[in-house]
């Protein structure tokens, strides 16, 4: 079976977020009223997987070990039949 995994990347709540920083001033800059950003990233993976359950143990480890460094990130997963 065929899947689609959104794995979604963010620095952890506790983390300086710079990137974030310079998108808040550059909202309230051009007169937006914006309390907080948080950036992050978001991979698209499509992949093969005998079941629903392989593929988002697949999509979680694609996290674990490689998307999302733990010590300064959080990730979740999308997942959907393709």
């Amino acid at each position: 079976m065929r899947f689609v995994a959104t794995i979604h990347v963010r620095p952890k709540p506790e983390v300086r977020d710079p990137q974030g920083e310079a998108v808040l001033g550059a909202l309230r800059s051009i007169g937006l009223d914006v309390a907080n950003v948080r950036t992050g990233k978001e991979i698209v993976v499509t992949l093969e997987a005998p079941s629903e359950a392989a593929a988002r143990e697949a999509a979680d480890r694609m996290g674990q070990e490689l998307l999302a460094n733990p010590v300064i990130d959080d990730f979740s997963v999308e997942l959907r039949a393709s």
